[in-house]
């Protein structure tokens, strides 16, 4: 037996196929009238609550001395020591990836209250501050294990973390750490020697440099060379442009090898021009 064909109106046809989904508000860009509070999603128990509070009731007096009264407002230094002692308990130590983590990081931006001080402001304080921070590092690390809420336990250094657990607070340490206090604060000396070590390579990065001598020069150019001869006939305007590019490249080279031979000069790329005995060609390295 055929059934009749009953026609449907379009409407109805799409709202048979595909029923609507009703998806929660999501305004990414919004603008919020009455800002909440920072800590909102920080839960009551995170170690960055108690270091915040820590911190909050230490006198500062040796580190507030170290301002002058006159010039541009500093950063508080309560902010920054937070900031830097946080990053320290977490085996982080570059100034770089400090600056990256107050732009992204809850906590970070929690203990620095939406400031955002850049690695070389952060560098500059823990250089100016530098016995401080140390001290009131490895008073904190003492104090609190004395209280037993922290438990030291054997790990590598960089696994070096404090991390929450059952109201009580793990700090894990490259070796096996005694109970003992000289021993404790012999460790923790060991961390901030390698800290140290870690701020000189961040300081480095940023005139490191990869050395071109002229030999290496005229292999460059030479390949140059080589490639453009070899190149079919350029077609189309990309494939033009393309050709012009690397001749002007080759072009640069030449004269680049021409000073370097004739020891005129030192060029360095991205960097100021230093005049030497040995002719160079420094590129840094971006970091």
């Amino acid at each position: 037996m055929l059934f009749p064909k009953v026609f449907v109106p379009l409407g109805i046809q799409k709202n048979l196929i595909m029923p609507k989904v009703h998806f929660r508000s999501y305004i990414h860009k919004k603008m919020i009238l009455f800002p909440q509070r920072i800590d909102k999603d920080i839960a009551e128990d995170d170690p960055v609550r108690l270091l915040d509070a820590l911190v909050d009731n230490l006198m500062l007096d040796n580190v507030y001395k170290l301002y002058k009264p006159s010039g541009r407002k500093p950063y508080h230094p309560q902010m920054m020591l937070k900031v830097i002692l946080y990053a320290y308990m977490n085996n982080i130590y570059s100034c770089r990836r400090i600056e990256s983590l107050l732009k992204r990081d809850i906590h970070f931006i929690y203990l620095a209250g939406y400031e955002q001080p850049d690695f070389i402001t952060i560098n500059r304080f823990r250089n100016r501050v530098k016995k401080e921070i140390n001290n009131i590092f490895t008073q904190v690390v003492l104090v609190l294990a004395a209280k037993g809420l922290i438990s030291l336990d054997v790990e590598y250094i960089d696994g070096t973390k404090i991390e929450s657990k059952a109201n009580k607070y793990t700090f894990v340490w490259k070796r096996t750490v005694e109970k003992n206090r000289a021993k404790l604060q012999e460790q923790i000396r060991t961390l901030l020697l390698q800290v140290d070590d870690v701020i000189a390579q961040d300081n480095a990065a940023k005139t490191e440099g990869v050395e071109f001598t002229a030999a290496l020069l005229d292999e460059i150019s030479e390949e140059l060379n080589k490639s453009l001869e070899s190149a079919p006939e350029p077609k189309t305007k990309e494939e033009k442009q393309a050709v012009r590019t690397k001749k002007n490249s080759l072009k640069s080279l030449r004269r680049n090898v021409i000073n370097s031979k004739s020891m005129t000069s030192t060029l360095r790329l991205w960097g100021r021009e230093t005049p030497t005995a040995r002719p160079t060609l420094m590129l840094r390295l971006c970091t």
